[in-house]
């Protein structure tokens, strides 16, 4: 299949036209991203797979964690051309296609695309929330999607995240969040019941890796 490109309009900001673009760019099996942006006056959008990896370190000063991730990023980018321009006329955005041609397939799953497994840490405390409020995974993720029209994250992801909670598979500071958001620090502190506030006190800073 032949990805197309995204057709030109007139839109009555800058959030509709990127919407407009990343939607289009989805069901043709690719990915956006902003490239440059003026915002009040023009945003360049290209295709997640232009350019290449440029690696600033040695090789011998790589970590092993470093050198398979540039592996992995080095084999996705292809110097993808796709370019499509917004800029303000007269009050309106006006989108241009710069270029409109791909030098790689389509992706065959969208959802499986980086970046639609990845949750904030905000969205996770949210799903947290949703859970325990009785909320299903397809009503999960379209609350989400109210807030972030571009998740394209599928309810197989909201169940890994629900699993990895139940397993206490949280960060400490995500966890800290948590707790703050949803009981307030005073309430946060009875879940050390074996030091006295004081202590308390200090062993959340540290989880949160805060500082007084």
């Amino acid at each position: 299949m032949q990805m197309q490109p995204p057709p030109p309009g007139t839109f009555v900001d800058r959030e509709e036209l990127i919407q407009h673009v990343g939607d289009f760019a989805v069901s043709q099996g690719y990915v956006v991203t902003i490239k440059q942006s003026k915002r009040e006056r023009v945003v360049v959008l290209g295709c997640d797979r232009g350019g290449v990896y440029r690696n600033r370190k040695k090789a011998d000063e790589e970590t092993s964690a470093e050198r398979k991730r540039r592996k992995r990023s080095g084999s996705r980018l292809t110097n993808c051309p796709f370019e499509a321009v917004g800029k303000k006329d007269d009050g309106l955005w006006v989108l241009t296609i710069k270029n409109g041609t791909h030098n790689h397939e389509p992706l065959k799953d969208i959802t499986e695309h980086p970046s639609a497994r990845r949750f904030s840490e905000s969205e996770i405390v949210l799903i947290k929330e949703m859970t325990e409020a009785g909320l299903k995974p397809r009503q999960i993720l379209k609350r989400l999607r109210q807030s972030n029209p571009e998740l394209l994250s599928t309810p197989k992801h909201v169940y890994n995240v629900k699993a990895k909670l139940r397993q206490g598979n949280m960060t400490g500071r995500l966890l800290c969040k948590y707790f703050i958001i949803k009981h307030s620090f005073s309430f946060f502190l009875s879940f050390f019941p074996y030091y006295n506030p004081f202590h308390s006190a200090l062993n959340i800073l540290n989880v949160c890796n805060l500082s007084l």
